[in-house]
């Protein structure tokens, strides 16, 4: 390191130079000045100092307001006030206003040199740390750029703003060089960006240049899931004629995203909480450990806790998986988001095709506003890609070329409501219980209107999970994962009559 360089400021020409000789010797590089004036013109024509020693009585400007102008040009800078005897007052003040210490007239020299010595070591490391965090950033930008091009991650809305602390502090934390990160649970509804927000979090880690691996859960039973996860040994079960690494494995030095984790057999759960309580796994039919280097970020749109107060869930599972967790809003709550957003698609999307994005007129962007997004993010990504696709790249794009489905803007809104309302009036009447939470109503509140909106986008479709998914604009497994939750089937919605074009549709294999 480069000798560290003092500032001393002193109006007594005898002080100065005692300063002076004293840390010259202990190898700093000090620079004095009689006043503040003086002070503020060898800062402003020299190098910048490393620490300030300031007198804090002085004619002209005081100590206080030099300490004040030299921390507003250098945050990082370090001061070191002094102050006559009985001055505590003062000396208090200055602490207060950002000093790091203080001596009392007359000082002990060697205690001078140690405050200097301290103070210089403080402002070394906070360089330092500045320097590493800016490339931490920088690093970090870089590659969740990538997530943000394919997840759009816009987050403008107050209602974001403890999915940007959360990121923050993860972020912060992996600069402390911990041996363990901890597990982290996003939870939202489908569609509202989960697996970027979880990519973000593994972007801004020290494992962001090891692997990235999802899996969603809800794909797999119980025995593929384990397969799927842990790996099996050569004959461990019917099919097995090779040995196979498990996700564990694959993601060693990364991250795992275990989405829809709620979906997980519970017997699958036990062994799932043994990986990251002790941190060893052994493959469906092995009979060694294996060592896990793996940080797992699960994802979430059912409430756990009270899966695991019924059972349905392993609750010390849920604790350990809860040390961090992060709620993703619906896009209608963010809706400060919703218009900025589709600019981004639509300039990426209209920009792949070799087409110019007029942006959107302003009942375009007023319809964009009022349509309740019920698949959220994703979406709002598929309305922008199909208007890409149609589009001739000419003009702003209207609200007709939007193709919103036929209960958006007034007419959706106000239906969407009419059931939202005629739901919780329902649960409020005859659900309802003087020892429910907040948390229980709204869980309940939310299942009843997502089996309403289930049977009527079924109905309007005569059945045909395809045509209703499309509507909802909900990936057709998805969709038919949450018929399978409701016990909902697509064939009792079938118009008389109708026999359909899609076989798949209107079939028996289409039972929930």
């Amino acid at each position: 390191m480069n000798k560290a360089r003092v500032l001393v400021v002193d109006d007594e020409d005898t002080i100065r130079k005692l300063l002076k000789s004293r840390l010259d010797r202990e190898g700093f590089d000090v620079v004095t000045a009689e006043n503040a004036e003086a002070a503020e013109q060898a800062l402003a024509h020299g190098g910048e100092p490393n620490v300030l020693v300031t007198d804090l009585k002085m004619p002209g400007k005081d100590g206080f307001e030099l300490m004040g102008w030299a921390k507003k040009r250098n945050p990082q800078l370090r001061v070191i006030v002094i102050t006559g005897h009985g001055e505590k007052e003062a000396a208090v003040k200055a602490l207060r206003q950002g000093a790091s210490d203080y001596l009392e007239k007359p000082f002990d020299m060697d205690q001078l040199v140690h405050a200097v010595q301290r103070c210089a070591r403080e402002n070394e490391l906070e360089i330092e740390n500045r320097d590493l965090l800016g490339r931490l950033e920088a690093r970090v930008e870089r590659v969740e750029g990538k997530a943000e091009d394919a997840y759009w991650y816009v987050s403008r809305s107050p209602s974001m703003a403890k999915v940007n602390e959360w990121l923050q502090v993860l972020r912060r934390e992996s600069l402390r060089g911990q041996a363990e990160e901890p597990a982290t649970l996003i939870l939202g509804d489908s569609g509202t960006g989960k697996e970027g927000v979880a990519r973000m979090i593994h972007a801004g880690s020290r494992r962001a240049h090891g692997p990235w691996v999802a899996v969603n859960c809800a794909n797999f039973n119980e025995q593929l899931l384990d397969s799927e996860l842990f790996g099996h040994e050569r004959g461990s079960f019917t099919g097995a004629t090779n040995a196979k690494r498990g996700l564990f494995e694959i993601a060693k030095g990364g991250t795992l995203f275990l989405d829809e984790i709620g979906e997980m057999d519970i017997k699958l759960q036990a062994k799932l909480l043994r990986v990251l309580q002790e941190k060893v796994f052994r493959r469906v039919g092995g009979t060694s450990d294996i060592v896990s280097d793996v940080r797992v970020v699960a994802a979430t749109n059912r409430n756990l806790l009270e899966r695991a107060q019924a059972g349905q869930f392993r609750e010390d599972l849920y604790h350990r998986l809860s040390r961090v967790v992060v709620e993703m809003p619906t896009l209608r709550q963010r809706s400060e988001d919703i218009v900025p957003m589709a600019v981004q698609f639509a300039e990426r999307a209209f920009s792949s095709r070799g087409k110019t994005f007029g942006g959107f007129s302003l009942e375009a962007q007023d319809g964009l506003r009022e349509y309740p997004w019920p698949g959220n993010v994703r979406e709002l990504l598929n309305v922008v890609e199909r208007v890409a696709l149609i589009s001739s790249g000419e003009g702003s794009v209207t609200l007709k070329a939007l193709s919103l489905p036929r209960d958006t803007a007034a007419t959706g809104t106000r239906s969407r409501l009419e059931v939202m309302s005629t739901t919780a009036t329902q649960v409020s009447s005859t659900e309802m219980g003087e020892a429910d939470t907040y948390t229980k109503l709204k869980q309940r509140w939310a299942d009843a209107f997502e089996r309403e909106y289930l049977i009527a986008t079924l109905s309007r479709n005569g059945g045909n999970v395809s045509a209703a998914a499309r509507e909802a604009r909900l990936d057709r497994s998805n969709f038919l994962r949450l018929l399978r939750r409701h016990k909902l089937k697509a064939q009792e919605y079938r118009k008389a009559g109708d026999t359909g074009t899609d076989g798949t549709d209107h079939g028996h294999g289409e039972a929930a």
